[in-house]
């Protein structure tokens, strides 16, 4: 059964040196980060998650507690295994990945764009999506 499409596709411009002071969407290393996504995804977790990959102005309150709800239901317990699937190098520092989390056959697939710069990883974009298809479509 195929669950309904859950995108969350949040854009973060990290071009300005007033933005770049900002911790949301950045983070010291790929571990940091890789940490970060897996511990929050897998506990189902979802608003720090968005807030943190840089969804904290894109949202209400409600709209984040309605969106957590929504998740929840798609995905009724924690995930007990990760992996990146796939990985694209664009140059420049800049990389796509996917990574698919799973218990049983419940699926979710996150996508995030990345650009690993001089001190620090910024996330640029992510999405969560219980099908593949959105997923594969951003490579």
């Amino acid at each position: 059964m195929r669950l309904f499409a859950i995108l969350l596709s949040l854009i973060a411009c990290l071009s300005t040196a007033a933005q770049a002071q900002e911790s949301d969407s950045l983070f010291p290393d790929y571990e940091a980060y890789a940490d970060f996504v897996d511990r929050h995804v897998m506990r189902r977790d979802f608003i720090p998650l968005i807030q943190r990959l840089g969804g904290r102005d894109e949202f209400t309150p409600e709209e984040l507690a309605a969106n957590q709800r929504q998740m929840e239901g798609a995905w009724p317990r924690d995930f007990r295994n990760v992996s990146v699937f796939k990985e694209l190098d664009l140059g420049g520092g800049v990389r796509q990945e996917g990574r698919i989390y799973w218990t049983g056959t419940s699926y979710a697939f996150f996508y995030a764009m990345l650009h690993q710069r001089e001190d620090d990883l910024a996330v640029i974009t992510f999405l969560l999506n219980s099908s593949s298809k959105p997923i594969m479509d951003r490579f």
